[in-house]
């Protein structure tokens, strides 16, 4: 049987929901799964947290429009991290398939970038990125953003990425009245004509996309999402 680790960073809950429902998932197709939450050694004020993101908005539009930009941008860029506590799983060699997830602070988020140059035995693992951000699954935006530096990190590790899985979670800190949900909902009209909630993990859209992850990456197990896998409440962190 398969060995998974399915290791993750959540900060409101969210991702944590994302990585119990795969362990699940991945548990009822026949692999053998361990699991790890990354933890940090101090919350940071939600207020500073964007606060290194910010050279990159005055050219959100550039950025959204030429690959060449983005792909300039992402070599230069300097990912934050975050000091996290000792890991029960520093060693991940022992394992077939490691699923890594995060949600997306415009890119990685800085306790997982912290994680990817503390962990041992990413050489010749076969990889698999999972991530919750509050909009639709938007291209360039949500995906690319996100999982294009994210997997030229771990291709430098010498990890095989193998797939991905993006879930939106309709939540956003910022800023005060919800003005961030509001607009990535109207986003989702208007680029998928489907509500935003299609692409949660109670939606089907959600639901359909985890189906094919856990597929792609154990297609010899049984499919149970829809059927037996209860959906776990969101619990904050």
């Amino acid at each position: 049987m398969p060995r998974v680790l399915i290791v993750h960073y959540s900060r409101s809950g969210h991702t944590a929901r994302l990585a119990q429902v795969l362990a699940d998932e991945m548990r009822a197709r026949g692999c053998v799964v361990d699991t790890e939450a990354i933890r940090v050694v101090r919350d940071w004020n939600r207020w500073l947290l964007p606060i290194p993101l910010l050279p990159l908005l005055p050219l959100l539009p550039v950025y959204l429009a030429s690959a060449r930009f983005r792909s300039v941008w992402h070599s230069v860029y300097f990912q934050p991290e975050q000091a996290i506590r000792p890991l029960a799983h520093a060693d991940v060699s022992a394992y077939d398939l490691v699923l890594l997830g995060t949600p997306k602070w415009l890119y990685l988020s800085y306790p997982v970038a912290r994680w990817l140059n503390t962990v041992t035995g990413l050489a010749g693992r076969r990889v698999a990125p999972f991530a919750t951000f509050c909009g639709p699954p938007l291209d360039v935006f949500e995906l690319d953003m996100l999982f294009g530096p994210l997997a030229d990190r771990l291709r430098a590790r010498g990890a095989t990425v193998v797939d991905r899985l993006g879930i939106s979670s309709d939540y956003h800190p910022y800023f005060f009245f919800g003005e961030m949900r509001a607009f990535f909902r109207i986003v989702s009209r208007l680029a998928f004509g489907r509500p935003l909630a299609d692409f949660t993990l109670d939606g089907a859209v959600g639901k359909a996309a985890v189906r094919r992850f856990c597929a792609a990456l154990c297609p010899d197990g049984v499919a149970t999402i829809s059927r037996a896998v209860a959906l776990p409440a969101i619990e904050r962190d």
